[in-house]
Order: C-alpha cells, then structure tokens, then sequence
C-alpha cells in the first residue's frame, strides 16, 4: 500500500494540521466537485483516505500524495450531504434560496483549537465557483464573477473551535 506520509511531516505534523486548500464547484443542482490538499494522519494510505472520504453522496475520484500532504478529489450529490463523509465531518454546509438569490453557509470546525503565533501565512484557503455571479461573502474574500476565494490567516484558524465564511450569488 502506498504511504502519503512523508518523513519531513511528522516533524510538521503540529504547525501543519491546520493547513488546507479547497477549490469546489457547486452546480445549480447542488451537485459538484472538491478537491482538498491537507496533511492526513501519520500512517494515512491511499486506501484509509479512500475510505474516510466515501459516503452515500461522497464519491471519491482520487487520492495522492503531493509536497507536503494529499490531495483528494470527489464529486458529491448535494453539497449540503459533504459532512456525511467521514473525512469531511468537521464541516457544517448550509445552502438556502431566497427568491432570486442563493446562499451557502460553510462552517469548520476544529476540535483542537490553541494559541498560534501569526507570521502572516494565508491559509488555509477555500475557493468557490458558484452557479451565478457572487454578490457578497463574508468575511471578505476575493470575488471575480461567479467564484469567491478566501483567505485565512492561520492562526484565526488554529486558535478557533470554529471557521465560517459565507456566500451569496444570484440563481440563473
């Protein structure tokens, strides 16, 4: 079985455990994909991540290693149904209409939050492409038409029980 850890991790593991990348698209459906970098446990496999991140609307497209961690791709069935995965029980996803608008609620939680000394790192990061142009998001975030990307500090994230961000755009 191939191993994702990598020596120089373990040395990381705890500056490391809350670094992530997540680039999705969500579909007008509520349907879409995820890609999500991020340090996995100590003695991860392809196999044991495969696992964490299937469930009855979570299928997994791949999983590798790349500098630093892995990498998993999955196509969900409705985005609000990602927590159902194992791998992705940390996240809450709420998605509401209102009239011509839509909204998606994404909160993270960490269940080890502790101090962190800021040197200014924006990570992690979650980037959106949404199904109609973005109107606003919180806390700011960089918006060009239909995708919004955030930007955290890590410290906010590792010093905190809980992250949200939030996004509205307006339904084709």
């Amino acid at each position: 079985m191939a191993r994702l850890r990598l020596a120089a991790l373990a040395a990381l593991g705890p500056l490391l455990a809350g670094c992530f990348t997540v680039d999705a698209l969500l579909r007008a459906d509520g349907s879409g994909t995820l890609e999500l970098t991020y340090v996995p446990a100590k003695h991860a496999t392809i196999d044991s991540e495969t696992a964490r991140f299937t469930a009855a609307h979570v299928t997994v497209r791949s999983v590798e290693s790349v500098p630093g961690g892995a990498r998993v791709r999955v196509e969900f069935d409705d985005v609000t149904k990602l927590p159902t995965a194992e791998g992705l029980r940390m996240a809450t996803v709420v998605r509401r209409r209102h009239g011509g608008r839509e909204a998606l609620k994404l909160v993270i939680r960490n269940p080890e939050p502790k101090p962190f000394q800021d040197h200014g790192e924006p990570w992690p990061r979650i980037a959106l492409t949404l199904p109609g142009r973005v109107v606003a998001a919180a806390p700011p975030a960089e918006v060009s038409g239909d995708r919004v990307v955030w930007k955290l500090p890590i410290a906010e994230y590792v010093s905190r029980p809980r992250t949200a961000v939030s996004v509205r755009w307006t339904s084709g």
